[in-house]
C-alpha cells in the first residue's frame, strides 16, 4: 500500500481501473498514513475520515458500473485551508474562523467533486495565509517531511508536507508571493503557479486580491497537468477570471523540447544564492541546454526594483482586506502577521501608486525579453529550507526575517501575474540536517501569460531525464 500511495495519479487511477486496488482500500490507507505521520509532520487541520470513506464507496460503485468521470476519480486530494469546503470549517489558519463553516464550495471544489475526487482533508498553513515558514500560532507548526526540525515553506506548508509524505495524491495551494512555488522547492515535489486568473478563486479566502492565485502541488509534473485539466477555466463569479481556453495540458507533454529557448537573467535571480542551491540550479540548466533546449542570456534591469514593491503591494491589499478585523480584535493575530498588516495599513495612496506604476515598467521589459525566449529558468528558492523556530510560536517567530531571502525569486512573479513551476533538481547539503540525502532543491520555470503547458512541458523533460522525483522521503519520517 505504501508504495502506491508515493506513486502517481495515473499510476494509481490504472489500478483502480484494473481492480488491483479500490477506491475504499486507498483512502483506508491514505488515512492510516494521515495518522502514522501527523504527530511529526502536523500536516492538516481538519481530516475527512467518516466522509472520505463514504466518497470512496460511492465511486467505488460509480468506475464498476462504467461511470468513470476523470483520472482523479476516487483518489484523495487535500485543499489548503483557506478553500471553502461547504458544512466544514475553513480556518484560514487562524482562531477567527475556527468555528464557522461556509455554505457553499469553492468554484475548484465543485470541478474536483465533478471530476470524482476524494477531499481527504484541509491543510495547515501560515496564518491567514501570510507567511513562508508554516508555524501557525494557533494550530502549530507543520514540519518538512525530509528534515523534521526545519520548516516546509509556506504559506501552503501543510499541503506540501502532505504531497510528500503520501497523504494525498495532491493537493491544492495558494500563491500570492510563492506560497505554492517555495513549498515546493524545500520539500521536493511540483508545484505550480498558474497565470493569474487561470483558476478561479472564488471560494478562497483572499490575501491580496491582485495577487492571489491557486494551483495544483503533486509528486509528478504529469500529475499537476492531469489536476490542470480539471482545475483551469473561466468563473464568470470570480472578477479576476479570464475567458482564456484552457487546452489539454497533458496531450504531447512527452514531446521533446529541442528547439526551446531559456533565458537565464543577468540581474536579481542568480544573486545571494547559497552555494549548494547554486550548483544544483546551474546542473539542471545544463541537463536542459543537453536535451536540446537553448540557453539565452538576458538583461531585467528593472527585476530588482519590481521584487522590492512586490510586498508593498501585498501588504496594502493584505492590510485593507483585514483593517475592521485588525482594529478590533488585533490580539488575537499571530505576532509576524500582525506586524505585516499593520505596516501594510500605514502605507499611504502614494506608495500604492508607485507600486502600480513599477509593476509596468517591470511588465514592459518581461515582455520584450519573452519576444527572445520561452521561458525563464532559476532557483525556485534561494537557499535551502531553513530550520523551524524553537521558542513560543504566540511570541512571534522568524517568519519576517526569514521571508524576504526565500521569497526572493518567487515574488516577483506574482507582481506580473506570469505562470511559474518548481520542480524538483537536487539534494543541497547542508550540515546538521537529519537527511541522509540533503534538503531538496527545485528549479523554477517561468513563463509568459497563459503558457502553462509549455512550462509543464519543459518540466515533464527535465523529471524524464533525470531521477530526483523517484528518492522516496518516507525513510526520512520515520
Amino acid at each position: 500500500m505504501d508504495d502506491i500511495l508515493y506513486g502517481s495519479i495515473a499510476q494509481i487511477a490504472a489500478q483502480i481501473r484494473k481492480g488491483e486496488i479500490s477506491p475504499v482500500e486507498l483512502i483506508e490507507g491514505t488515512l492510516e498514513v494521515i495518522d502514522r505521520y501527523e504527530p511529526q509532520l502536523n500536516a492538516f487541520i481538519t481530516v475527512f475520515h467518516d466522509e472520505s470513506l463514504e466518497r470512496a464507496r460511492q465511486a467505488e460503485a460509480e468506475i464498476r458500473n462504467g461511470n468513470d468521470l476523470s483520472p482523479l476519480h476516487g483518489l484523495p486530494i487535500a485543499l489548503k485551508d483557506i478553500i471553502y469546503v461547504e458544512g466544514t470549517q475553513s480556518t484560514a489558519g487562524s482562531n477567527f474562523f475556527s468555528h464557522e463553516s461556509p455554505q457553499f464550495d469553492a468554484a475548484l471544489v465543485s470541478k474536483l467533486r465533478d471530476a470524482g475526487a476524494i477531499i481527504i482533508g484541509k491543510t495547515n498553513l501560515h496564518e491567514f495565509a501570510f507567511g513562508v515558514t508554516t508555524e501557525n500560532p494557533h494550530f502549530g507548526a507543520t514540519a518538512n517531511p525530509w528534515d523534521t526540525s526545519r520548516v516546509p515553506g509556506g504559506s501552503s506548508g501543510g499541503s506540501a508536507a502532505a504531497v510528500v509524505a503520501g497523504c494525498c495524491a495532491g493537493a491544492l495551494g495558494s500563491d500570492t508571493g510563492g506560497s505554492i512555488r517555495i513549498p515546493a522547492a524545500v520539500c521536493g515535489h511540483v508545484g505550480l503557479k498558474p497565470t493569474f486568473g487561470r483558476i478561479s478563486v472564488h471560494g478562497v479566502l483572499e490575501l491580496a486580491q491582485s495577487l492571489d492565485t491557486v494551483g495544483p502541488m503533486c509528486r509528478y509534473v504529469h500529475d499537476v497537468a492531469l489536476m490542470m485539466n480539471t482545475l483551469a477555466g473561466y468563473d464568470p463569479r470570480d472578477v479576476h477570471s479570464e475567458d482564456q481556453p484552457a487546452p489539454n495540458y497533458t496531450e504531447g507533454l512527452n514531446g521533446p523540447v529541442r528547439g526551446f529557448r531559456a533565458g537565464i537573467p543577468k540581474q536579481h535571480f542568480f544573486d545571494d544564492l547559497d552555494p549548494e542551491v547554486e550548483r544544483t540550479v546551474l546542473a539542471a540548466i545544463k541537463t536542459l541546454e543537453e536535451l536540446g533546449v537553448e540557453i539565452i542570456e538576458l538583461n531585467l534591469p528593472a527585476a530588482e526594483a519590481g521584487h522590492e514593491v512586490t510586498i508593498k503591494l501585498l501588504m496594502a491589499e493584505a492590510g485593507q482586506f483585514h483593517e475592521e478585523r485588525l482594529a478590533a480584535h488585533r490580539e488575537n493575530y499571530g505576532v509576524d502577521v500582525r506586524e505585516l498588516l499593520e505596516e501594510g495599513l500605514s502605507l499611504s495612496a502614494a506608495d500604492y501608486i508607485k507600486t502600480i506604476r513599477a509593476r509596468e515598467i517591470v511588465k514592459r521589459e518581461f515582455v520584450q525579453a519573452f519576444e527572445k525566449v520561452d521561458c525563464i529558468l532559476s532557483p525556485t528558492a534561494p537557499v535551502p529550507a531553513p530550520l523551524r523556530t524553537t521558542h513560543d510560536l504566540s511570541g512571534g517567530s522568524e517568519s519576517n526575517r526569514i521571508r524576504p531571502r526565500l521569497t526572493r525569486n518567487t515574488r516577483l512573479i506574482n507582481l506580473l501575474g506570469l505562470p511559474s513551476i518548481s520542480v524538483p533538481c537536487g539534494f543541497a547539503q547542508v550540515e546538521a540536517s537529519n537527511s541522509d540525502e540533503g534538503l531538496p532543491v527545485g528549479l523554477q520555470i517561468s513563463g509568459p501569460w497563459w503558457s502553462e503547458k509549455t512550462l509543464l512541458h519543459i518540466a515533464h523533460a527535465y523529471e524524464r531525464a533525470t531521477s530526483w522525483h523517484t528518492v522516496n522521503v518516507k525513510r526520512c519520517i520515520e
